[in-house]
């Protein structure tokens, strides 16, 4: 089985293969250049580093959101094009899934927080063997805090931003070690080796959307512009 894994969900990126039972090469990119100018090269330069044709490729996975709506849609075009080209299978993952899998044998459920800008979260709370308990939603980090009952570990961008908010709360929780608040492709790969995976499907993969939980700001201001007229 061979595996490349693709997350592009916020300014950051990477990606993971993995093969003969071996994550063989990971890369993860913190700079301010866009995800359309390094992806495709990034992808040919750890297939090269892994001795590996793409036609080789068995899956490709991808953090499908929330996020960046500019890096989640290059990202989900860039693996649609890859697997449609190669009829490969595609395995989107909620990318709050994605961070509650950097954690393992805690017992505290999971709530993983991501910073949607605006004032607001893309949050969810996962059990400590990962089985969603509160469905990925966007909120207020207070209003959402204000729905868990239960001891948690936060991890996720957004618990720097909010941490005032989470401080003042009345939730029970700890921080994750700051390596863990990152979604990162490798840990896709767990992900999708643990689950069953599909055969390749044209009109899955042709009619796959990406995972944005709201509209864009520029959807929104037209919404508002409409709604003062």
């Amino acid at each position: 089985m061979n595996i490349l894994a693709l997350c592009t969900t916020s300014t950051s990126g990477s990606i993971a293969i993995y093969k003969e039972n071996k994550i063989s090469f990971i890369s993860y990119l913190d700079i301010r250049i866009t995800h359309s100018e390094r992806l495709l090269p990034q992808i040919d330069f750890g297939l090269k580093q892994a001795k590996l044709d793409i036609s080789e490729i068995d899956l490709v996975t991808i953090a499908n959101g929330p996020g960046s709506f500019t890096g989640i849609r290059i990202g989900l075009a860039t693996a649609k094009g890859i697997c449609l080209a190669n009829k490969i299978p595609l395995k989107p993952v909620n990318t709050l899934k994605l961070l509650a899998h950097n954690l393992k044998e805690t017992d505290r459920d999971i709530l993983p927080m991501i910073d949607a800008k605006m004032r607001e979260i893309y949050a969810a709370l996962y059990s400590h063997d990962h089985k969603q308990i509160i469905a990925p939603q966007n909120a207020k980090p207070k209003e959402f805090l204000e729905q868990i009952d239960r001891p948690v570990i936060l991890l996720g961008d957004a618990t720097y931003k909010y941490s005032e908010i989470i401080k003042n709360s009345s939730l029970d929780y700890k921080f994750a070690f700051i390596h863990q608040n990152i979604p990162i492709a490798s840990a896709l790969i767990s992900i999708a080796l643990k689950e069953p995976i599909d055969d390749y499907d044209f009109d899955f993969i042709s009619d796959l959307e990406p995972y944005y939980l709201r509209k864009s700001q520029a959807e929104l201001a037209k919404k508002r512009k409409k709604n003062e007229q």
